[in-house]
């Protein structure tokens, strides 16, 4: 599953960077803190969807679907809020 699939209100942890990822990406996402086990959230879309602010270590980062897509991540079951 991959960062995309995170729905506004869910929580899910960072699995790590999928195979395939260009190393610059790569190399950027690891440098704005998605590493293995950091918690993740949907903060804020954007009115078009793309881009979508995610707060990781008390930090909003905005990442573009295409970039989203080379994030693994797994889903906290039962933490829907209503934020």
């Amino acid at each position: 599953m991959d960062l995309t699939s995170l729905q506004k209100g869910q929580q899910a942890k960072v699995k790590g960077i999928k195979e395939g990822c260009p190393y610059e990406i790569k190399q950027r996402l690891l440098d704005l803190g998605f590493v293995h086990g950091a918690a993740i959230r949907i903060q804020n879309i954007s009115p078009l969807g793309d881009p979508i602010a995610y707060e990781i270590h008390r930090t909003l980062i905005c990442l573009r679907k295409e970039d989203a897509l080379y994030v693994g991540i797994e889903i906290k079951e039962g933490n829907k809020d209503d934020k």
